[in-house]
């Protein structure tokens, strides 16, 4: 062979290799189980967590939590001027009790400031905070509306609900549970505690643990046991070898805690105190949320703490809002295994209904996979951004998945160039040659026909 198609076989034959050594090195691999397609893009999470409040009271204390995707916002010109752009709205949230009158009603201003007015991709950048309320206890709907300021566009929800404890309850059976980042190693109450805030749900690959608050009892016991399981939800044979098994973890209870809300924009959580003077009772219980697979789950926890005991259940996802949506796509995401697979292994992973090529999908990228401690894979992840960059910037009108190009390619398997040399030559058209100095390669690309469609004609080594 010759020429670009003796390149093609070159690359064909080192791809995987190049492509793990270039993507991430050494680093950290998991096992990665892509999502079914059901899944789409959240703008707003939201979810209650009671709180019994201190002194004599008849009332108590809900927060709700909320995460918003700032590109629900349209960006426009600060007319202020003290950024080029902003993007604003209001999140309001209101408790309605049962015969619909509104019991407690609270508004967040969002005001964000921007350098440009670029779109990100879904799920990159959230809007947080925390609103606390003070009700009687019971049940009541939680009602948000969120408005854009320049649109007027407009998200109204009202599929959640609160229950705040009867006052004279207390104990395990009015335990509240939020997962929350791991806390920093080391004994005492943890100074902040980051809340994940995705409305219960678990993100996908990131350790986390639960924060559980309950009434304090009189009498209570200085630990807590907790018993776990996480099942999946329909139940999936084939995915039990890769899920983690349950298990049984005692740890300290925090007893006269006090919750003092905290966000800086784009994270929110709590300030811990136990100073005597709170009613609450809490524990950090660790759980291996980071090796649950893109799935929904019945999880189940038995807690105890001395002679009271409570089961409570749960159900949610593994959720991943920031994938790479070439990912997102089983034929697409099989589509660009094109570089790093022969024909007859992407014919293979290609055979079957959506179900089976699904799993041919999960297998190949499982068999790249390394340490179990999470779900989430590096290598995976690194090579279907590249492709995400080069179908954003390489395609032309007769190829608009850019990955398909020839500069697509090499920027899957290499990512991007140390540097890029442009030229025009009058005769054989533009030029763009591609240098990697870490790997000691150079690639040129011409366009003959000025159309935009660059084709590989030389690949060598520095």
């Amino acid at each position: 062979m010759k020429g670009a198609e003796a390149v093609r076989t070159r690359l064909r034959r080192t791809a995987w290799i190049a492509a793990a050594l270039a993507v991430c090195g050494a680093g950290t691999m998991g096992q990665f189980l892509p999502p079914r397609n059901e899944q789409g893009p959240r703008l707003l999470y939201y979810e209650a967590f009671p709180l019994p409040l201190t002194g004599d009271s008849l009332h108590e204390r809900v927060d709700i939590h909320f995460r918003i995707d700032r590109e629900f916002f349209v960006p426009v010109r600060d007319p202020d001027g003290r950024t080029p752009f902003h993007r604003s709205g209001e999140l309001v949230v209101e408790l309605a009790d049962s015969a619909g009158g509104i019991a407690a009603r609270s508004m967040h201003a969002i005001e964000i400031p921007e350098d440009n007015a670029d779109r990100k991709p879904a799920g990159e950048q959230w809007e947080q905070g925390i609103f606390s309320l003070i009700v009687a206890p019971g049940r009541y709907r939680i009602q948000m509306t969120l408005e854009d300021g320049e649109s007027r566009r407009t998200i109204m929800d009202s599929t959640k609900f609160a229950v705040i404890p009867p006052r004279a309850s207390s104990g395990l059976a009015t335990a509240s549970l939020v997962p929350v980042g791991p806390p920093r190693t080391g004994s005492g109450i943890p100074a902040d505690l980051t809340l994940m805030n995705y409305a219960g749900e678990i993100l996908f690959g990131r350790p986390a643990a639960l924060l559980v608050a309950w009434r304090s009892r009189p009498a209570e016991d200085t630990l807590l046991t907790v018993k776990y399981s996480l099942g999946e939800e329909p139940p999936a044979p084939e995915d039990a070898l890769f899920l983690p098994p349950g298990g049984t973890v005692t740890v300290p209870v925090l007893r006269g805690v006090t919750f003092a809300p905290w966000t800086d924009s784009t994270a929110a959580g709590y300030r811990l105190t136990a100073d005597g003077r709170g009613t609450s009772s809490a524990a950090i219980v660790p759980v291996p949320f980071a090796r649950l697979l893109l799935r929904s789950y019945r999880m189940t926890f038995t807690f105890s703490s001395g002679p009271d005991t409570e089961e409570i259940v749960r159900k949610g996802r593994a959720v991943w809002p920031d994938m790479p949506f070439t990912l997102k796509d089983i034929d697409n995401a099989l589509d660009v295994l094109k570089y790093i697979t022969t024909e007859s292994e992407l014919d293979s992973l290609r055979r079957g209904n959506l179900e089976e090529r699904r799993a041919h999908l999960e297998g190949f990228w499982r068999g790249k996979g390394g340490k179990q401690e999470t779900a989430f894979n590096e290598v995976m992840t690194e090579y279907y951004r590249r492709a995400d960059h080069a179908t954003r910037s390489f395609g032309t009108l007769r190829q608009p998945d850019g990955f398909r190009s020839d500069r697509g390619r090499i920027y899957v398997l290499y990512g991007p160039p140390t540097s890029t040399d442009r030229m025009l030559d009058p005769v054989s058209g533009f030029h763009e040659v591609w240098t990697y100095s870490h790997l000691k390669k150079k690639f040129v690309f011409v366009d003959q026909n000025k159309s935009g469609n660059y084709v590989l004609v030389s690949a060598a080594a520095l």
